[in-house]
């Protein structure tokens, strides 16, 4: 009920806004210098970013594997898999895994557990024949008993049905799309000893479908933004986020803030905002990949970004207020505050436009340079990260400012996404299962 009445509240005051910085000339230019100083800070975060990621890069290349005999150089890692009706990509990651150079190799220091979630497709026993062929262990490859898992709506269900059944002190989990190379463990390891305080760190997605279509490609882009954006705010001491698939977090520190939270359907995104909450923060790992597949249609990339909106908004919602009077540093609380800000953009987009739109009749001043000012700001904001994002890892001369520009537009669906997930949880339903986005399988990878 609170978080219908947060949505509701945001949803009225947005309009209300709108009517009056369209209606009032101070107003309006007011909002636009606010508008003016989100670009500069964006601009900041982007920078930040931008070094944080060479900075990363160069040292990935100097970094030296952890020592393969060394007793105690390698904590043992459950590495968990969640999986419904996986069937075309399920073999491909668990042989991935299996193969992982991570340990003694008499001895490898890691697990692998898919969770099998009800699947009527024969998941869990195409990844047990795909473990097999790998020549996996038996007491390092698992999937869980099916009654563990029965009655699991959310990723999160799952994750915290399993968590007593795993043996790892540290639990990385990852999609059941996901692709990694025979280091990921390694190499992730070796980012968080730059960081040994942080209770979790989170690896670099990149879509393996890539060239797939312009859909597809703009996606890459998205998620090079948003590294430059997490990046930039880890750099500043902000809060870092997780990002669900090729997360590692520490069991004590999963342990300390409750577990998973089944009901959430963003669990990555809760979970991040509950350990920041108790003064914890992410460490990123820039450095190493983790495939994925991108969606490739609109339809399924709306049903996506509806429930990354929806579960962003529920955890903003939640547990905001626990991290804003909880022992994060004073840094920390004033970058939440500032991400927060990002959400009213949108909503006050959406708000202005229709103000705008029926004051044409009326005899009310018509004011277009505030949805005009409200696009252009988000515009920029999102091109300087994409800038950043992009050479951060390289790209230069034509094709960075032909993908900036690109992964810029391509950001703008989100000024129609937040303010209709904001009010499907002020009048809608509440989402209560996790919908999975389709897979491609072997068709999806670059090779």
């Amino acid at each position: 009920m609170a978080s219908r009445l947060l949505a509701a509240g945001l949803l009225i005051g947005s309009a209300l806004l709108a009517w009056l910085v369209i209606a009032s000339a101070l107003a309006a230019r007011l909002l636009q210098a606010v508008i003016g100083l989100s670009v500069l800070y964006v601009g900041y975060l982007a920078y930040r970013g931008w070094r944080l990621l060479r900075a990363s890069l160069a040292a990935a290349s100097r970094q030296e594997a952890l020592p393969a005999e060394e007793p105690g150089a390698h904590p043992f890692i459950s590495v968990v898999v969640p999986a419904r009706n996986e069937a075309p990509v399920i073999s491909d990651v668990v042989s991935d895994l299996v193969a992982q150079r991570y340990g003694p190799p008499a001895a490898p220091a890691f697990e692998v557990v898919v969770l099998d979630a009800g699947s009527d497709d024969g998941t869990g026993a195409i990844a047990a024949e795909a473990a097999r062929n790998a020549g996996a262990p038996a007491d390092h490859f698992r999937v869980l008993p099916p009654e563990l898992m029965a009655g699991t709506k959310t990723k999160g269900a799952a994750l915290a049905r399993a968590t007593s059944e795993l043996r790892g002190m540290t639990v990385a989990v990852v999609d059941a799309d996901a692709r990694v190379a025979p280091d990921f463990l390694a190499a992730v390891m070796a980012a968080w000893s730059r960081d040994l305080g942080a209770a979790a760190i989170q690896a670099r997605r990149h879509p393996v479908n890539e060239r797939h279509s312009w859909l597809t490609a703009a996606q890459a882009e998205e998620q090079l933004m948003d590294l430059a954006s997490q990046c930039g705010r880890r750099q500043a001491d902000g809060t870092a986020e997780l990002r669900g698939n090729g997360m590692f977090v520490r069991r004590e520190a999963l342990d300390s803030v409750g577990g998973w939270n089944p009901r959430a359907i963003t669990e990555d995104l809760d979970l991040s905002t509950r350990l920041a909450a108790v003064g914890e923060h992410v460490a990123l790992a820039p450095e190493v990949l983790v495939g994925e597949e991108a969606v490739t249609s609109l339809p399924d990339l709306w049903t996506q970004r509806m429930r990354w909106a929806e579960g962003s908004l529920r955890r903003l919602m939640e547990h905001g207020p626990h991290l804003l009077v909880g022992s994060a540093p004073l840094g920390r609380k004033l970058d939440f505050l500032a991400f927060t800000g990002e959400f009213l953009i949108p909503p006050l987009f959406a708000a202005s436009v229709v103000a705008s739109l029926i004051t044409i009749p009326l005899p009310v001043r018509m004011d277009w340079t505030i949805p005009i000012s409200l696009f252009a700001g988000y515009g920029l904001g999102s091109l300087l990260l994409a800038l950043a994002g992009l050479s951060g890892v390289g790209v230069s001369g034509g094709a960075l400012v032909g993908r900036s520009l690109r992964g810029a537009l391509f950001l703008s669906h989100w000024l129609v996404v937040v303010p209709t997930a904001l009010v499907r949880i002020a009048i809608g339903p509440q989402t209560t299962t996790f919908r999975k986005t389709p897979r491609m399988g072997h068709a999806s990878t670059d090779r």
